[in-house]
C-alpha cells in the first residue's frame, strides 16, 4: 500500500473520565472520510497517545477501523520509549488488522544512531505489517537522521513511510534525496509541508486537518499538481490560523476549534487544560470568523 496524500493526525474525543468517546469518534470518522481525506492516524501526539490506557488505545483503534470500513487507511500510532511496551503495542494493533504502524523513535534513553538502526530493525522482524517511522525530535530529543533513515530503509522490509517532523528544511530535503523514491515521506509540520511536498514529498500527516480537512486537500492537490505559487499562496493565507491552532499545547487549541465549529473533538487530557486560556479562545475566534468557518 502507498501512503500518499493528507492523512489526519486524529483527535481522539474523550468523555469526563478521559475515556474514548465511542459516538463522537465515529462521527468524526465519518465527517474526515466524506471531506476527501486520504487516510487516519490514531494515537499520534494529537491523538493523546500518552493520556490514554492501552485497552482505550486499543479501543479507539477498534472503533476507527470498523467505522473507516476499508475506505480508507486507518494507521495505529505507537510511541512508547522501549522496546518491550512497544512490542505489546504493534502486536495488539496488527491483531486488529491496521493498515500501517506509526512507530515513534526511542525517547528517554537517549540512543544513538546505530542504537535507532537496531531498534527499528527489531521491530521490523517482529511484525508483519506495514511501518510508518515517525521522527519528532522536538518533542523526543532524538532526532533519526536522514542517514540513518536510509540504512534501515535499506536493511528492512516492512518499513513503507516515514512521518518527519524535523523542522529543519534540510533535513528534509536529504532525506528525500535518500529515500524519496523508496517510501512514502509525509511531512508532519503544517508549517513545511508544502515546501517539504515541492521537494517530492507524497503528502503529510497532518493534525490541523481535523479543523480544515479541505484545505489541506487543496493544498495536497496544488503542490502535487505542479502548482507551486498557488500551494504556497494557500500556506500563506491560511498561517495565522495554522500558529493559532498550535498557540498552546496541542491538541488543546485543536479541540477548542472542532467544538466552535460543532465538530466531535471533545476536551483535552489532562495535564493539557481542557480549554485554552481566555486570549487564545478569542484569536481562534476571531480568525475563523475571519476566514469565514463560523
Amino acid at each position: 500500500m502507498k501512503f500518499q496524500g493528507i492523512l489526519t493526525a486524529l483527535v481522539t474525543p474523550m468523555n469526563d473520565q478521559f475515556q474514548v468517546d465511542e459516538e463522537q469518534l465515529r462521527q468524526l470518522v465519518r465527517l474526515q472520510i466524506e471531506s476527501g481525506i486520504h487516510g487516519l492516524v490514531m494515537l499520534g501526539g494529537t491523538g493523546e497517545y500518552a493520556a490514554l490506557s492501552a485497552e482505550e488505545r486499543q479501543r479507539a483503534v477498534r472503533i476507527a477501523k470498523e467505522e473507516a470500513a476499508g475506505r480508507v487507511p486507518v494507521v495505529a500510532g505507537v510511541l512508547e520509549p522501549g522496546f518491550g511496551e512497544c512490542m505489546k503495542a504493534c502486536k495488539a494493533f496488527e491483531a486488529m488488522g491496521v493498515d500501517a504502524l506509526l512507530v515513534l523513535t526511542p525517547f528517554y534513553l537517549s540512543p544513538s544512531q546505530p542504537g535507532i538502526i537496531d531498534y527499528f530493525q527489531r521491530v521490523d522482524q517482529a511484525v508483519h505489517t506495514p511501518i510508518i517511522l515517525y521522527n519528532i525530535p522536538y518533542r523526543t530529543s532524538v532526532n533519526m537522521t536522514p542517514e540513518t533513515v536510509e540504512t534501515i530503509v535499506n536493511t528492512t522490509k516492512n518499513v513503507v513511510g516515514i512521518k518527519e517532523c524535523s523542522p529543519d528544511l534540510g533535513q528534509n530535503i536529504d532525506l528525500l534525496r535518500r529515500v524519496g523514491d523508496r517510501i512514502s515521506v509525509l511531512s508532519g509540520e503544517e508549517f513545511l509541508a508544502g515546501s517539504v511536498m515541492t521537494y517530492g514529498a507524497c503528502g503529510g500527516i497532518i493534525a490541523t486537518a481535523n479543523v480544515l480537512p479541505k484545505i489541506w486537500l487543496e493544498l495536497y492537490n496544488k503542490a502535487s499538481s505542479g502548482q507551486y505559487k498557488e500551494a504556497a499562496d494557500l500556506v500563506k493565507t491560511y498561517i495565522p490560523l495554522f500558529k493559532a491552532l498550535f498557540r498552546e499545547a496541542n491538541p488543546g487549541p485543536i479541540k477548542y476549534a472542532m467544538r466552535r465549529l460543532g465538530l466531535p473533538g471533545g476536551r483535552a487530557c489532562t495535564p493539557i487544560p481542557a480549554d485554552p486560556t481566555p486570549e487564545t479562545q478569542a484569536v481562534i475566534d476571531k480568525l475563523l470568523k475571519e476566514f469565514g468557518l463560523l
